[in-house]
């Protein structure tokens, strides 16, 4: 096994550790976080739920990780690119004999630079150089390693690609799974009392998983293409790199057409032997793109299969809640016939009391009346009652003034019969008065 391929399992290797060995404690944590600890709220505990839910929230904190893994190694190759791998180059190219002073220099260099993209780029052009003893077919060579480094970059988020794709089919997956679950709770007389809030209430539930499902994978899809173009970014100074410092490095022996227009004999066998390489790597390019190929109707499949049970189960759900609606219907018309035979009811009743009650009013009339009437005589009898007490109190009066007269005419008549013995004067009677 080469150095390039273990420096790439080394490589592959961490990213799958970091991703699976930070992002699950990550994920659970921010699970009991959200349901425990201070991150509580009922908002966003409503959308970790179900089990479904709660892997698709794991799922995108590993996704993280892978992402934040692949950006620290992103950040490490930016930083061998500002390392000096080999001396700079002066413009005058050298024999490709002196490519083991290139060698030396990149060896003093340490592995963790040595080991980045650009330190293997470098040192595959350094080897294939020296060991050929020459720089003929260097371009292809360059070329070839370009490629082979677009292709495991490439296929290094090939993890990321399945954490992706995996979240929003369980996030349908709760939503399957919820409606069902819905659809099995539902309970006639229930809806008859609380009406349709608690199939409403479940269907909201399983809804949920979808949302969030899409909505975390619009984020990880967000960061996963800046991670890409960050890596992308870096890929294209290594391919800069090594064209300026690498490309026109080495002396190149010209190839001399002979007299009669044919290549010397000597380099037919170079030449079938790139041709034969280029077709090896165009093969390995075409099984790669086949193998893409094959799984991408693989996938479409599961997505056409799994949207077509979504289909299935709602078309299900609509015609139960047609049964159910005609049902409530009918049992909602026969209740509204019973209130109304008891409105007509109470409406005759309402009748008769009415009746009943405008006799009453009339007889409260009559009472009125009556009252008002008595009323008014008691207003005369005082009347009368204080003319009685006037004339009374005018006969207490002229009783007591003849009582005075009758006084006064007996004093009149004493008088005069002391002071003149005449003929005695008869009195007047209380008649004559």
């Amino acid at each position: 096994m080469s150095a390039k391929s273990k420096s790439e399992m080394r490589r592959s290797s961490f990213v799958t550790w970091f991703t699976f060995g930070v992002g699950v404690p990550a994920g659970v944590g921010a699970l009991y976080l959200i349901n425990h600890g201070p991150w509580q709220s009922e908002v966003i505990q409503r959308y970790v739920q179900h089990l479904a839910e709660q892997a698709v929230v794991v799922l995108f904190f590993c996704c993280l990780a892978a992402l934040l893994a692949k950006t620290l190694v992103a950040l490490k190759e930016r930083y061998a690119l500002g390392q000096t791998l080999v001396p700079s180059y002066d413009g005058k190219p050298i024999p490709p004999s002196e490519v083991t002073k290139l060698q030396q220099a990149l060896n003093l260099l340490s592995n963790s630079v040595r080991n980045t993209t650009v330190g293997r780029r470098v040192s595959g052009i350094l080897n294939f150089v020296a060991s050929r003893n020459s720089a003929a077919d260097l371009d292809d060579q360059m070329r070839t390693l370009a490629d082979n480094d677009a292709i495991a970059l490439d296929g290094s988020y090939a993890l990321m690609r399945f954490i992706i794709w995996a979240m929003p089919i369980l996030g349908f997956l709760g939503t399957v799974l919820g409606i069902t679950a819905a659809i099995a709770g539902i309970d006639p007389e229930q809806l008859e009392k609380g009406g349709a809030g608690a199939v409403t209430d479940g269907l909201t539930q399983a809804f949920d998983a979808t949302a969030l499902a899409l909505g975390l994978t619009l984020v990880a899809m967000f960061i996963n293409s800046m991670v890409e173009k960050l890596e992308q970014g870096v890929l294209e100074g290594v391919d800069a790199y090594v064209d300026a410092e690498l490309a026109h490095r080495f002396e190149r022996t010209a190839i001399v057409a002979t007299s009669g227009g044919a290549a010397p004999a000597t380099s037919m066998p170079m030449l079938e032997q790139l041709l034969e390489r280029q077709a090896a790597l165009w093969a390995a390019s075409m099984q790669k793109l086949e193998e893409r190929m094959v799984q991408a109707p693989q996938t479409e499949k599961a997505a056409a299969l799994l949207q077509q049970a979504v289909e299935a189960s709602l078309a299900r759900f609509g015609q139960r809640i047609v049964d159910l609606e005609k049902k409530l219907l009918e049992r909602h018309q026969a209740l509204l016939e019973g209130m109304i035979k008891v409105t007509v009811a109470h409406k005759e009743n309402g009748q008769d009391q009415q009746l009943a009650l405008a006799r009453l009013t009339d007889a409260i009339g009559s009472s009125v009346e009556m009252i008002a009437k008595m009323q008014a005589g008691e207003e005369q009898l005082l009347r009368l009652q204080e003319v009685l007490n006037q004339n009374l109190f005018l006969l207490a009066n002229s009783a007591t003034f003849k009582q005075a007269v009758e006084s006064l005419t007996t004093a009149v008549t004493l008088l005069t019969t002391r002071v003149q013995p005449t003929p005695r004067i008869v009195p007047m009677t209380k008649d004559a008065a």
